[in-house]
Formats: structure tokens, C-alpha cells, sequence
């Protein structure tokens, strides 16, 4: 999906960048202010640094334009579908998609200056049915002070492993590569 996704923004970009106009016309110069005035570029895929926090990731998408809007994409199957927006919500997931997008909003504001909105942007893998959610910008400097104790508590050396603090949640120490090193609690 993410594929699809970063291949339809960058013909997007191109189709806008590439418009052959015939500017002896008062008409395609009305048109092309027009168009302008609401161009909208994408970046998709790209790095993110943070050296002060010791954070590296990649976001989704960006859409620039009259203001500058972060999209995380999340893909989910039918039941957590379901979970998430069906009529009976019982899905109250973590906030670690909240924090990983105000994380990359907080770069994106260093990056562009501004940032105007955050969504997580779920694509139902059995349906093909996709919906936006928002994100409060409050979560930007939520991530920001996530980030800054876990390197306040770095500094004193290697933590004592807690959960809900990092790893946030039990099944990300299934995919960590030092899950021998620190031994978590089963």
C-alpha cells in the first residue's frame, strides 16, 4: 500500500511540476495564478532526524500547501477494522501510533516551520475502505518530552526494563533485535 501510495503522490508532484502552458494566452496566466494558489506538493518516504533526542525514523507523507500536513498510513485487516470504527468501538489502542506521528511532526515543524495538522490515515487491507483520523498537535510536544526522559533516564546508565515506557507495548520486544541483551519480563 505504502507503494501505491508514494507512486500516485509523485506522479501527482510530476503531472503539477510538468503542465506545458501556453503563456501568450491572458487565460492560461489566470489559470496557472489560480493553480498556484493551490498547489499542493507531497514528500513521502522521507528521513527524519532528531539529534538532540537521538531519534531517526521515516514518515509517510507530507502535504504542503496552504499549510503543511503530516499522514501516517496504517494498515489494518477486517476485525481490527471493526474494532476500531465499527459501531461497537471496542478497540482503545495504546497511543504509540499518536506519539510516533508527534514525533515526526516535531522534526516536520523544524523542517517546514509550521505544521497544521497530523492524521493516521488507515487502509482496511480486506475492504479497501480507508479513513482519517486526527491527531491533536498536543502529541508533538507529548513525543518531544517522551523521547527527552527516556534519554534522562539513558544517561544514568542502562534502565531497569518497564513497560509503557520502552517498549511501550509487549509484542514490540518480539521484533527487537537486543531482546537477549535486556531480558524482559514474560
Amino acid at each position: 500500500m505504502h507503494d501505491d501510495f508514494e507512486k500516485a503522490f509523485a506522479s501527482y508532484n510530476n503531472t503539477i511540476n510538468n503542465n506545458t502552458r501556453d503563456n501568450n494566452s491572458d487565460i492560461s496566466r489566470d489559470k496557472e495564478k489560480e493553480n498556484k494558489e493551490k498547489e499542493i506538493r507531497f514528500h513521502t518516504e522521507e528521513e527524519i532526524t532528531i539529534p538532540s533526542l537521538n531519534v531517526r525514523g521515516f514518515y509517510d507523507v507530507v502535504a504542503e500547501g496552504d499549510g503543511v500536513y503530516l499522514y501516517d498510513l496504517k494498515t489494518c485487516g477486517g476485525y481490527s477494522w471493526k474494532l476500531k470504527f465499527g459501531r461497537k468501538q471496542a478497540f482503545n489502542p495504546s497511543i504509540h501510533y499518536e506519539l510516533q506521528l508527534g514525533t515526526y511532526g516535531y522534526a516536520i515543524k523544524e523542517q517546514f516551520g509550521r505544521l497544521d495538522g497530523m492524521y493516521l490515515y488507515y487502509y482496511n487491507k480486506d475492504t479497501s475502505m480507508m479513513r482519517a483520523v486526527s491527531v491533536p498537535l498536543t502529541y508533538v510536544s507529548r513525543a518531544y518530552l517522551f523521547w527527552k526522559n527516556i534519554n534522562d533516564e539513558h544517561k544514568q546508565g542502562l534502565p531497569e526494563f518497564r513497560k509503557g515506557v520502552s517498549p511501550v507495548q509487549d509484542w514490540q520486544c518480539n521484533y527487537c533485535q537486543f531482546l537477549d541483551h535486556c531480558n524482559p519480563p514474560r
